[in-house]
This record gives structure tokens, sequence and C-alpha cells, in this order.
């Protein structure tokens, strides 16, 4: 977890760029406290995350075109069909507005106000999920400066793991049957009046410090859905 974090955070910070050849299994061995087992499962990690590429012949890379997938998604986490991964995640940013009608979020975020990111995540071209991401302007300013299209690029997550030198901590979620506003259904390319799951999240860095509030509605699909347990949980792979 600790050289796949790295490599993440490199990728987010801009200091791995795409196409960044990286180390091979054997150099980061020597260079590193870690066994070739270890450092094998962490690559093997990034490549379902979509952080890296590997080419037979060729080495390892940083991924080229970050817009194409996101990395390490945490609450879209669709089990492939060997069920060994995670389907990819797709994500468009739509719009950024400020609200200040109470809310899910306000108890949670505890502030007046709050900035509102709504996506679609467009899961493996199957179907696409409905997101509201909010979180306190005041604390976390990052989300109002960056474009429209770096935050499509983005996991937020990372965004806020190197805003607050934190790591994601806690994490509470409910699931609930809704049918879905008609902007939604539109959005999402399904029938009017589609009945499907609303999962509501609070999470939080460390224990107690609340650092974002989000809806996901979610159409009909046979897919398995695994939840993380925190911020840091590593997923399938962390068996």
């Amino acid at each position: 977890m600790a050289l796949r974090d790295a490599i993440v955070n490199g990728v987010a910070v801009g200091a791995l760029l795409p196409g960044t050849r990286l180390p091979t299994e054997a150099q980061w061995a020597s260079e590193l406290p870690l066994s070739l087992g270890t450092i094998q499962r962490a690559l093997r990690m990034l490549v379902e995350d979509g952080v890296i590429v590997r080419q037979q012949g060729n080495g390892t890379f940083i991924a080229g075109d970050s817009e194409q997938v996101m990395h390490a998604p945490m609450h879209c986490r669709f089990v492939s069909d060997d069920g060994t991964g995670y389907l990819p995640v797709h994500p468009k940013v739509l719009a950024r507005f400020e609200v200040t009608d109470p809310g899910g979020w306000s108890e949670h975020l505890a502030c007046a106000k709050a900035l509102c990111i709504e996506r679609i995540l467009t899961i493996d071209d199957e179907f696409s999920v409905f997101s509201r991401f909010y979180m306190d302007p005041d604390r976390l300013p990052v989300f109002s400066s960056l474009s429209l299209k770096q935050l499509s690029s983005e996991n937020f997550k990372e965004i806020i793991m190197r805003e607050t030198n934190q790591v994601m901590g806690r994490i509470n979620q409910f699931m609930a049957q809704t049918k879905f506003e008609p902007e939604i259904c539109k959005l999402l390319g399904v029938p009017l009046k589609t009945v499907g799951q609303r999962l509501i999240i609070y999470a939080f860095v460390g224990r107690d410090s609340a650092i974002y509030y989000q809806e996901l509605f979610i159409p009909p699909n046979n897919r398995i859905l695994h939840f993380p347990s925190d911020g840091r949980d590593p997923g399938l792979f962390g068996k």
C-alpha cells in the first residue's frame, strides 16, 4: 500500500506525468525494503486502477490519458466478471455550484454553505451513475479553483489527501431504493420513473473530522458493488 500510494500521489501532484517509464520490478526490489512479491502486487493494483499500463517488452508507464479511467474509485467498485478486480470508471464533471439550502450535507459538514459538484460516472460503457459531491469550499478551496476539465480527470479522494495532508478515514454509507428525478433519468439515459438505488456517503479524514458528503444514484444493473470499509481499504487486492 505504501508503494501504491506513493505512485498515486506522484501522479496526483504532477511529479509523475503520463508516459513516464517506471523502474523494473528488479530495480524496485534492489532499492526498496520490499519483497519482489509485494512490489508485483502493488503494480497489479495500479494496473487495475488504471494508474499505470504495462507493455510487454517495453516496460511499465504512467497511463497516458488520465481522463479515460478514474484512479482507484472508492464508491463505484463494481466487481468484474472474473471476481478479481473492478470495472473501469470514466468520470465527467457536469456542473459545480454553491448551495445554501439545508440538505443531507448540512449537519455532517457543519458549514453555512457547501460546494456541490455533479458528475456522471460511466461504468465500463455498461451503465452510468449520477453523483452529487458536497464539501466545505472554505476548507477545500482547490475544488473551486480547478477547472471542470481538471476535476473530471482527478480522483476527489486523492485531491483531499493532498490538500489536507491526511488520509481518508471512516466512511458511513446508507443505501435506499428510490424513484429517480426526471432530470437524473435523462442524464443516465434510463426511462422516466426508473427506480434504482441511492447511496448516501458520510466521509471523514481520520476518525471524526467530516470532509465530504456524497449521493450516488445507481440505476438497475446486474453487477456486485463492493463497499469500502474505510478510506484506505485497498479493495479486493488487499486480501
